[in-house]
């Protein structure tokens, strides 16, 4: 009694994929590596050209002009913080937040930010009057501190953020003063 094997149709199939497979595998490696090369070029030239695009940017500079009392009354009033930005770019920057700490001495008052959207031209310098609001609470911190001393120091600090065609990018800015008299 002789035993042959008989050969089901679907695993000759399979044995001719798997055969076609590994013949073929040597020209898929040889196209996934020029995919992958040409994918490496493009990320460096991308990547070489915002590191170049950085360096040519120059950002804006930002200090603290004034603080002027705006308004005042038994509910609390508002400062106006008038910030002095120079762009020295050849080309018009978008500011698209500022955020603001006020600090009476050494104790943080109040903060915020504004949500706007203010162009810097060129080359140029812009003022910008930032409104900090604050109530009765943050009245009596400073007339407490005024009372007591006679003059009030003031200080401000935050961040500007700019939108440029390298992304977003924050500057900070701070600043200093002291009132003496009433304001």
């Amino acid at each position: 009694m002789k035993v042959e094997r008989e050969r089901h149709p679907s695993s000759v199939v399979a044995h001719a994929v798997l055969r076609v497979s590994v013949v073929n595998a040597p020209k898929e490696i040889s196209i996934m590596r020029r995919k992958l090369s040409l994918a490496l070029v493009a990320l460096l030239a991308v990547t070489g050209c915002a590191s170049l695009a950085r360096q040519a940017f120059a950002p804006p500079v930002v200090e603290v002009k004034d603080v002027k009392v705006a308004n005042i009354g038994l509910n609390g009033g508002t400062l106006n913080v008038t910030l002095s930005v120079s762009n020295p770019n050849e080309y018009r920057i978008d500011a698209t937040k500022i955020t603001y700490q006020f600090y009476v001495d050494t104790t943080r008052v109040v903060g915020g930010e504004v949500d706007k959207l203010l162009t810097l031209e060129n080359r140029g310098v812009s003022e910008i009057i930032v409104p900090v609001n604050f109530g009765f609470r943050e009245l009596n911190i400073a007339m407490r501190e005024y009372t007591s001393k006679g003059a009030l120091q003031y200080r401000v600090v935050g961040e500007f953020t700019l939108a440029t065609p390298f992304g977003n990018i924050t500057r900070p800015y701070s600043g200093t003063g002291r009132v003496q008299g009433m304001p």
